[in-house]
């Protein structure tokens, strides 16, 4: 396992700088600790942030960092900046000096509250006790959400240069879903912006694999993917990016605050995953057999 310090202590990355296969894994939403002076700002409990957190999905994929893998981990809290979304869905009400009439085109999601820099949770209320200046949003933006998305653009451009395709496996956990009147609820959601961001072959592949190891699966429903999928993912010039959502109940205990055993299995479910994917991009994974 290669190490590699990204910029700044916001992210740490594994055997990206020369990639020995043509898929990157991402988790964007990883970061667990809180700077001091950021908490003396938020008004919920720390139980409460927990909703807002990937809770350890690091994790789940220690074992492609360890096998190899070109893996990129965020360490900053997603209610610092949150890097699933654009630099323009700002919610007005969180910036000082700004009002909605600077905000271009705002979101369901920016003015629910779960903007780029998340302000609300539903049936919580607000996260912090005061809005930041303008200069604080653009200071994280420059040297948090910038770096992370150029970082991801350069990995893929390597990784296309040298194999001809690249793909971004954009690693999230959900809550667990209710059970639909017809069906078992999903335990993975598959997102690709209905074959936006990449083309369908890959997340077939992902669904069969997962399906044939027991767990019910749903692609693109209810997530389908975000501003990393949009930005990241242009199939037509080799790039795919997709999203996978994993139930928390899998790897998390019954608070969804510390991981349990069955963690380190679906970090090894992940990487045969990984391993799938190369080997029907005509790539052989030599590093982890």
């Amino acid at each position: 396992m290669n190490e590699d310090i990204l910029f700044n202590d916001n992210y740490i990355s594994y055997d990206c700088s020369d990639p020995n296969i043509p898929i990157l894994l991402a988790a964007p939403h990883a970061g667990r600790e809180y700077p001091a002076e950021a908490m003396q700002e938020i008004r919920i409990s720390a139980n409460q942030l927990l909703r807002l957190e990937d809770r350890y999905v690091d994790i789940v994929v220690k074992d492609c960092a360890i096998n190899h893998m070109p893996t990129i981990i965020a360490r900053i809290p997603r209610a610092i900046i949150d890097l699933n979304r654009s630099t323009e869905e700002i919610d007005a009400d969180m910036v000082i000096g700004l009002d909605w009439n600077d905000v271009a085109h705002p979101t369901i999601k920016t003015r629910g509250g779960l903007g780029l820099i998340p302000r609300r949770l539903s049936g919580v209320g607000e996260i912090w006790k005061n809005p930041i200046s303008l200069a604080a949003l653009k200071h994280r933006i420059t040297y948090i959400h910038k770096p992370y998305h150029h970082y991801i653009e350069r990995v893929m451009d390597n990784m296309v240069q040298k194999f001809g395709i690249a793909i971004l496996l954009d690693i999230h956990s959900m809550p667990p879903l209710k059970n639909d009147y017809a069906k078992k609820a999903a335990q993975w959601v598959i997102g690709d912006r209905y074959g936006a961001s990449s083309d369908n072959i890959y997340s077939d592949l992902i669904t069969v694999y997962l399906r044939q190891i027991g767990y019910e699966i749903a692609t693109n429903s209810p997530y389908s993917g975000g501003y990393i999928l949009a930005r990241h993912g242009n199939p037509k010039i080799g790039k795919h990016a997709l999203q996978i959502e994993i139930d928390r109940d899998l790897y998390l205990d019954i608070h969804h605050r510390e991981p349990i055993k069955n963690a380190s299995k679906i970090s090894s479910e992940i990487t045969d995953l990984v391993k799938i994917l190369c080997h029907n991009v005509n790539y052989k994974l030599d590093a982890a057999e």
